[in-house]
């Protein structure tokens, strides 16, 4: 019975969602990365020192403030994606979660870009940068044991990039500021460990579903 129920769910996937949820996915995940290498051409930026942050602000705040932007609307197509092609039970749901709070904060890290303090008090855009590091870890290491039945080789990918974002991200907060944007460029490509991967799985099974 709980094969054919499996099969049923499988059978009700819409395969054009899950395409167009792997193909935004995808791309909104590169365009971070894109849109920090293009401001960089444009905006004085050194790659060891000064962090993607940084890039975000000046007269040409626009270009990393519309990765931001991508970024975020590549995370809420993994989150739908993955509640729609739902193949784990509780953790799995926890990380369609994880990526819906992801595309949250992403969102408002680009509209609250303001960085400087006044004494102690710490900006907004400083408590979110802080939000990002347990959904980062969380939301693969939930996912790892789900994604454990399309390939053992990607659950292993999906702990790897939990493990390397949580290293490196922490390293971020505690290095001197002549290296710590190094660090921090490191850390959010090691995410991509996790959500291009997840991405493919969906346009994978998209395509499948529609051929």
């Amino acid at each position: 019975m709980a094969h054919e129920r499996n099969h049923d769910a499988l059978n009700e996937l819409r395969p054009e969602l899950l395409v167009f949820c792997g193909a935004v996915g995808a791309l909104g995940n590169i365009a971070p990365l894109a849109a920090m290498l293009m401001a960089i051409a444009f905006a004085e930026h050194d790659f060891m020192a000064d962090t993607i942050s940084d890039l975000g602000r000046g007269p040409h705040k626009w270009i990393m403030d519309t990765g931001f932007y991508l970024g975020a609307t590549g995370m809420l197509a993994l989150s739908i994606g993955t509640a729609h092609y739902h193949i784990g039970r509780f953790w799995w749901s926890m990380g369609v979660f994880m990526l819906a709070l992801l595309a949250l904060v992403i969102t408002l890290l680009g509209l609250w870009d303001d960085l400087t303090t006044q004494g102690d008090n710490w900006t907004v855009h400083v408590w979110l940068t802080f939000l990002l590091g347990p959904l980062y870890l969380a939301g693969p290491l939930a996912m790892a044991g789900a994604i454990a039945r399309v390939s053992t080789a990607l659950r292993g990918a999906f702990i790897a990039s939990a493990f390397l974002w949580i290293v490196f991200a922490t390293g971020f907060k505690l290095a001197p500021d002549s290296y710590d944007g190094a660090l921090e460029k490191i850390a959010v490509a090691a995410t991509l460990i996790w959500t291009l991967p997840l991405a493919w799985i969906l346009w994978r099974q998209g395509r499948k579903s529609l051929s």
